[in-house]
């Protein structure tokens, strides 16, 4: 009885400990959580040979967890699938709860059993097998991947490169995804997945759920889809559906949203078209998901004067290694160094941000501060001090002199290292760098007055993405795709040091693989000897290393 009383009680911790762990946001947390539990499952395996009594809640958890084990993967390769990583969190949430019942009502608690439920506390709560499962419905609407494809196990995005699971989703698990891409307001998506999910549970004889379930839950989500359509019309700031009812009964949308169907219709027959300042956040969202899809093309007059060089004046250093200069647009500037970092330097961030990972928060126009957590953000980060290691000074001593500006002194000239791991569809939403000074929601101090605002953001992805995870600009219609060591920098400020609107950027849902990156945010207060007042207030800074 009193062993009984202390596994309530360490299950009671561990349910307060993983609620807020948000692990599906960070695909380096993903894969330590798949590591451990590779020695669950082996210690399991011990456990039922010691025991010599195989319970059915365990034995099911293993032949699961025999299937992954058999394909002879590492951690990355299971876990940079999507579908890969939802099983995971879907085996350690639902399955685990079974498992943990069949081991507490073990008479004699041998260590092994002590110390699988030691491990347990840091399993994903249900709120992640939730942010999971949303992040396959975001992934699928982003990049208008086929349903039925995901069902099978299969993530393509259009007629590029497969990445094939090692299960598919049966028709439980599709409905489940359809539950909160209909309570997120994803209504067309929602259909898509209860719809399918119907048909997988036809095919597998209702194994895993029935179609007589899911019918009444597929009439519901094509009744509010097509409500909401003719209400409200098809796209807003936090609803979606098809720009027709999947109903006869609505003919038309109502009022001013007859034009709004038509700016979608216009948006997708002009490739051409980019986010204002008048655009509203679905047009914007729409214009970004373009982006990161690859459809998006610029006019050949913007494109037509850009260059590739090399640059070797801005330091006594490139001379012997001339930095690869790849411009991306001159209005506003973003351009990137190709091979910027070694692959040696691009592991040492990781290793030095990978134990301090936290979520990622953002500004918040409801808070009127920083520090909101949402999905327009999903990410881990830390940050990494300068002179925590004498290769990141180097690191910043490069910076300083590739882009001509002062890094020093510390959090003063330039931020710390901020390093992200982005996890299952990892995104953040559009949104600007500069402006920093007034997002506490107050005046700013003193001190943030004389730092002053970010006036150049330089980014460097440490690691390679096998699909999606690209940096877009939504209103200048440029789209940068990651690649291991590569830099991208771009100015956030003009040259009256008021920001420029133009920089709006977010990070692509990744479709498949691990994005890092490592940002190092430049403010203006030091740099009054570097980048002098223009000759106009609102002229745009160019790459001052340019000739």
């Amino acid at each position: 009885m009193n062993c009984l009383v202390s596994w309530l009680v360490i299950f009671t911790l561990m349910v307060d400990i993983v609620s807020t762990s948000d692990m599906y946001s960070s695909v380096a947390e993903l894969e330590r959580l798949y590591e451990k539990e590779q020695h669950v499952g082996q210690r399991l395996e011990h456990f039922l040979l010691i025991i010599k009594q195989q319970t059915a809640a365990i034995d099911q958890y293993l032949t699961e967890f025999r299937e992954i084990h058999s394909a002879h993967l590492d951690s990355r390769a299971v876990i940079s699938n999507p579908i890969n990583a939802f099983h995971m969190m879907k085996r350690l949430t639902i399955s685990w709860q079974s498992v943990k019942t069949a081991l507490e009502s073990q008479v004699n608690v041998t260590d092994i059993v002590q110390e699988v439920l030691n491990m347990s506390k840091s399993f994903p709560s249900e709120d992640d097998l939730s942010g999971a499962a949303f992040s396959l419905a975001d992934l699928q609407g982003a990049y208008r991947l086929n349903v039925s494809q995901l069902a099978s196990g299969n993530v393509q995005m259009f007629d590029r490169i497969s990445f094939p699971s090692l299960k598919g989703l049966n028709a439980r698990d599709c409905l489940f995804i359809g539950k909160h891409a209909f309570n997120k307001g994803l209504y067309d998506q929602a259909v898509d997945w209860i719809s399918t999910a119907a048909e997988v549970a036809q095919s597998e004889s209702n194994q895993s759920a029935t179609v007589a379930e899911i019918k009444p839950f597929l009439s519901t989500a094509i009744r509010v889809h097509d409500d909401v359509l003719e209400k409200k019309g098809p796209l807003g700031d936090n609803w979606r559906t098809n720009p027709e009812p999947f109903k006869p009964r609505v003919k038309t949308v109502r009022g001013g949203n007859q034009s709004q169907r038509q700016r979608i219709v216009d948006a997708k027959n002009n490739a051409h078209r980019l986010a204002t300042d008048k655009s509203p956040v679905w047009e914007e969202t729409e214009i970004f998901f373009r982006l990161c899809r690859g459809e998006q093309s610029r006019p050949t007059r913007l494109t037509s004067k850009l260059k590739c060089r090399h640059i070797s004046h801005t330091g006594p250093y490139f001379m012997v290694r001339p930095l690869k200069l790849e411009e991306h647009s001159l209005v506003p500037y973003i351009a990137v160094f190709h091979d910027f970092m070694s692959d040696a330097e691009t592991e040492l961030f990781k290793s030095l941000a990978i134990e301090n990972l936290e979520r990622s928060a953002h500004g918040s126009k409801r808070s009127g501060r920083q520090g909101a957590t949402s999905d327009k953000r999903t990410s881990k980060q830390s940050w990494v001090q300068d002179g925590s290691h004498h290769a990141v000074d180097k690191i910043s001593k490069r910076i300083s002199d590739s882009v001509g500006l002062n890094s020093q002194p510390s959090d003063v000239g330039s931020e710390h290292y901020q390093v992200a791991n982005y996890g299952i569809g990892g995104r953040y939403t559009p949104h600007s760098d500069h402006g920093v000074l007034f997002q506490s929601g107050g005046q700013p101090t003193e001190f943030e007055l004389m730092r002053g605002d970010r006036i150049l953001t330089f980014m460097t992805y440490l690691d390679d993405v096998e699909e999606g995870g690209a940096t877009v600009f939504t209103r200048a219609g440029v789209t940068v795709w990651p690649k291991k060591g590569m830099a991208v920098f771009w100015w956030n400020l003009m040259s009256d040091l008021s920001g420029d609107m133009l920089t709006r950027h977010g990070g692509c849902p990744v479709l498949h693989g691990s994005k890092w990156i490592c940002n190092k945010w430049f403010h203006s207060g030091e740099q009054f000897l570097k980048r002098p007042c223009g000759k106009k207030p609102k002229s745009r800074i160019s790459y001052p290393g340019a000739k």
